[in-house]
């Protein structure tokens, strides 16, 4: 009688384990599948940039674009102007310029950029009658200082929008906590009733 439960919990134990092992196998075969399926989205995501980039060098050359991505082209390309505009401050600030054909930055005094040996212009202020020359520093100065203040500007309404909604939550845990306290005060108010 022993020796047919033991023959039993074996037999159940062999089951149990080849099923878990199918179920193993089926789980790491699904994995797999998943993971070939991210794979090949991944890759129809990067085709579909790629897409895009072909669109976007075509705008930028001057083929006529279709009207719906004219618009997407035109957003592009201001955000490029942005970022070309910070690049070129950062550049400013480190006594550099940057380089119209590799986009790197290089050293404001030279004239031939040392990265594709194309030339670097360095941009001289603008000279009119009456005007002195050295005053172009203090207006790229002045120039540099109007940005960093509109992105302080900018710095100070997102702290503000936090400050807020710290605010809102810090007004609302004070309502409670008041309702609580004025429970409080009731309370004795009451028992100093009973009390006459």
């Amino acid at each position: 009688m022993a020796r047919d439960f033991f023959d039993e919990l074996s037999d159940t134990i062999t089951r149990t384990t080849k099923d878990l092992g199918k179920k193993a196998g089926q789980l790491y075969e699904t994995q797999k599948i998943k993971s070939k399926i991210s794979s090949e989205e991944q890759m129809v995501r990067k085709l579909q940039a790629d897409i895009g980039n072909v669109i976007f060098e075509k705008y930028k050359e001057g083929a006529e674009v279709e009207e719906g991505l004219l618009g997407l082209c035109e957003e592009i390309q201001q955000h490029m102007d942005i970022i070309a505009g910070y690049q070129d401050m950062a550049a400013r600030l480190k006594g550099q310029k940057i380089c119209p054909a590799c986009g790197k930055s290089v050293d404001r005094s030279v004239a031939f950029c040392p990265f594709c040996g194309s030339v670097c212009p360095t941009p001289e202020p603008e000279k009119a009658e009456g005007d002195v020359v050295e005053d172009a520093p203090a207006e790229e100065e002045k120039a540099d200082a109007e940005t960093v203040q509109e992105t302080e500007a900018v710095e100070a309404e997102e702290n503000t929008a936090e400050s807020v909604e710290e605010a809102g939550d810090v007004k609302e845990t004070e309502h409670l906590e008041g309702t609580e306290n004025e429970e409080t005060v009731e309370t004795p108010e009451k028992s100093e009733n009973t009390a006459e």
